[in-house]
């Protein structure tokens, strides 16, 4: 399990779905997974209409990953076609969080994705004791594995503006429970509200989804230039940009 991770949720037009996938799949992840200590990634997503509610996973080595010179050359200088996709995101919250707990045998097809606020005095243990309820869950079942993420509130990002903020004194978790479907998942999701509340006492809720996984990239590609990666003329073609 990696040291870190990078939570991504975003709403985006259902309109554009088809052009969003394309983009996201062949040009976006890609160019992520060119950054040193970038292990992997995943996108989910909650199809809806207007907007479908996605949720990005990047495994990093550590959060400093975020700060590499490469990464941030993406962030800052876009493609063409990431400068016209961003302008249609929307409802973003990004964490980047340090990995405090994880357990289980494997990655289900469908996960609940939440994130709080919660008081920062205790939080490190406060944490594993509810991991120790998750771990519970994967022992009889219920779970088939989880992660759990610690982070500071209101991490600065370039690019978008974050639309929940919270207060400086308290800290972000993000829990990812994994099922083998998503009818055991929301069978499962009030033991594990239940657990959060009893536990944690969070002061705010952030986020609260049950996605469907709709591609992995389990290792980081050979490729290390960004440049290799851009859209070709095909796509240039069919989605105008």
């Amino acid at each position: 399990m990696s040291g870190a991770f990078l939570a991504l949720w975003n709403d985006y037009p259902s309109a554009m779905a088809e052009e969003y996938a394309t983009w996201h799949t062949f040009e976006h992840v890609p160019e992520r997974l060119t950054t040193p200590g970038m292990i992997a990634a995943r996108r989910y997503a909650s199809f809806g209409e207007p907007e479908t509610r996605y949720f990005t996973l990047y495994d990093l080595m550590d959060l400093q990953t975020i700060e590499h010179p490469a990464y941030l050359d993406l962030v800052r200088n876009p493609t063409v076609w990431s400068t016209k996709m961003r302008r249609h995101f929307s409802n973003i919250l990004r964490i980047p969080a340090a990995t405090l707990a994880h357990g289980g045998r494997g990655i289900g097809r469908h996960s609940l994705v939440q994130a709080y606020s919660i008081g920062r005095e205790g939080a490190e243990s406060t944490v594993l004791r509810l991991a120790d309820q998750l771990d519970a869950m994967v022992a009889d079942g219920t779970l088939l594995g989880f992660r759990v993420g610690l982070a500071e509130p209101n991490q600065p990002y370039e690019v978008f503006v974050q639309d929940t903020q919270t207060g400086d004194d308290t800290y972000n978790i993000v829990i990812i429970a994994d099922g083998l479907c998503r009818q055991t998942l929301e069978k499962t999701r009030p033991s594990i509200n239940d657990a959060v509340e009893g536990v944690i006492n969070p002061l705010k809720l952030l986020r609260d989804d049950l996605f469907e996984l709709v591609v992995a990239y389990p290792t980081r590609p050979a490729v290390a230039d960004r440049a290799s990666i851009a859209a070709g003329l095909k796509f240039q073609e069919k989605f105008g940009f």
